[in-house]
């Protein structure tokens, strides 16, 4: 046997109101549906039966803007302010076609219902716009383009507080697509967890080369500075190193891996001798996007570790939202070192077949 329970959080509520106004909301319904209790038009405004009330809130989605817009809809209908557009455009937010089928729906426990049944969010926008006279601030998105939010829809008095909100929206989108802005919080929630790695070391040097093949792991844990890093990842490898003269023996080592939600960065640290304590700065990745299309999202960082210097690039190759495999490499120069170490990590093959992506 199967049981669901709708655990929404809420219940309308208005047995405050006298019963005759209740079944005269339910339209005459004896057994109201529990999310629809009432026939309201579209948009969840009016009421065909009683046309001095009037809701705002009774709404399901992303609901501040829809709310500020039921809002103006009834003041205006009230004071009787009609903007000129409104004759030809008004009529589908004053219908009930909508709420009537999606309550038959619901009482038939249709499958087409979605998880919020007023779920065009922009379509309703858009109407209660053009209805109230509202218009959408386009200047820094063009036409037809960029996200709805309220502080978009506004008249022409509005605050400066919102203009600066659609600002600083604008701001947003334009760094996560050209400055690959939350790309390094996608990395660092990507790499959690089990990866094989493979280490190639090419020194030029006397300082021995060679081969590292085991596992790597991302163990995530309590930010030991929540106030500036938002997670943490103790990072613990194990395997075995095999010099290019043929000797072989097992191999560890640990770092700190933090993100910072601020700057938008990940960060490397060293740990103290009891393994787990984060001790010095080691690097700092920086995103952009790759020059190739076919590549993965691309990190650089410098670390000046007296007397040598680490040049460090990383590459993300994502299958979707997870990160299929990816690349750390660090060129390392100094009066005594000069060699390349570049690690690859993969995913661990489920039940012995291909990863998603190949």
């Amino acid at each position: 046997m199967v049981g669901i329970i709708e655990a929404t959080g809420y219940k309308a509520d208005l047995d405050w109101l006298d019963a005759r106004v209740q079944s005269l909301l339910a339209d005459g319904s004896d057994n109201p549906n529990p999310r629809i209790p009432y026939l309201l038009s579209r948009g969840s405004v009016f009421s065909q039966q009683i046309p001095t009330i009037g809701f705002v809130g009774f709404y399901e989605g992303p609901y501040w803007g829809v709310m500020e817009m039921q809002a103006r809809l009834l003041a205006q209908r009230w004071a009787k302010r009609e903007p000129e557009q409104s004759a030809s455009l008004s009529s589908a937010l004053y219908t009930y076609d909508d709420t009537r089928h999606m309550q038959n729906a619901m009482g038939q426990r249709s499958l087409q219902v979605p998880q919020f049944w007023m779920a065009d969010y922009v379509g309703l926008m858009e109407e209660f716009a053009r209805e109230t006279g509202v218009s959408r601030d386009d200047t820094l998105f063009g036409s037809q383009s960029g996200p709805a939010f309220p502080s978009r829809y506004r008249h022409t008095d509005s605050s400066l507080q919102a203009k600066a909100v659609v600002s600083e929206v604008a701001g947003i989108l334009e760094a996560s697509q050209e400055h690959a802005r939350f790309v390094a919080a996608a990395v660092f929630t990507g790499m959690q967890g089990v990866w094989k790695m493979t280490r190639k070391i090419d020194s030029r040097t006397q300082t021995p080369g060679g081969t590292f093949v085991g596992t790597a792991h991302f163990h995530p844990r309590q930010s030991t500075d929540a106030a500036t890093y938002a997670s943490e990842y103790l990072y613990i490898e194990q395997g075995t190193f095999t010099m290019d003269a043929g000797l072989s023996f097992p191999a560890t080592r640990r770092y700190v891996y933090r993100y910072n939600e601020t700057s938008d960065e990940i960060t490397a640290w060293f740990v103290e001798d009891d393994e787990k304590s984060v001790g010095k700065l080691f690097n700092t990745w920086r995103f952009h996007a790759p020059d190739d299309q076919a590549g993965g999202w691309m990190a650089t960082g410098c670390h000046w570790c007296d007397p040598d210097t680490y040049q460090n690039d990383c590459e993300f190759k994502f299958c979707g939202a997870k990160i299929d495999r990816f690349m750390i490499r660090y060129k390392v120069d100094g009066p005594k070192k000069d060699y390349l170490h570049e690690s690859w990590y993969q995913r661990p093959k489920v039940d012995g077949g291909a990863n998603e992506c190949g």
